[in-house]
């Protein structure tokens, strides 16, 4: 995927999590499906991987660097308690601003540097493939917190 594409994507991102104000909070705040997350400890954890991304991924997503793997559960379970401390409306904000920052680190980054390779836990990749899979679970999670929204509003989008 081209960088403008991701960039792109991933503004879409925020218009979507925009349009979730629609879903009422006693929804948001209840598991989308029978021991799943909500979709408030979802748009978190999605929030959340913004924010590790930036700070603690994307400053040495550079050529030749190996980054260590993170424990993704206690990571995941961190981001759905902090989800279970605010509101829905909350959450949302912060994710918009958290995907927001995203895309302008990355409208920083040369075009040379799109492709270079890095590892992260001995996984060969390049801020390109990252990035496209980050779009693959932004989808992943997406169809999670649009299976709660009602009916009437699915119709209209």
């Amino acid at each position: 995927m081209e960088k403008e594409q991701v960039l792109s994507k991933l503004n879409d991102y925020i218009i979507w999590v925009e349009s979730l104000k629609t879903i009422p909070e006693q929804i948001a705040i209840l598991p989308y499906k029978e021991g799943k997350w909500s979709p408030n400890e979802i748009v978190m954890h999605m929030a959340e991987w913004d924010r590790f991304t930036r700070e603690e991924r994307l400053p040495y997503m550079k050529e030749g660097e190996e980054l260590e793997d993170v424990p993704w559960g206690p990571f995941n379970d961190a981001a759905a308690s902090l989800a279970r401390q605010q509101t829905f409306a909350e959450t949302i904000e912060y994710a918009k601003e958290q995907r927001q920052k995203n895309i302008s680190a990355l409208k920083k980054i040369d075009d040379s540097q799109w492709d270079e390779s890095f590892k992260i836990g001995g996984h060969a990749l390049s801020i390109r493939e990252y990035f496209t899979d980050f779009i693959h679970h932004d989808l992943h999670h997406k169809e999670q917190v649009e299976s709660v929204r009602p009916v009437e509003e699915k119709d209209k989008k």
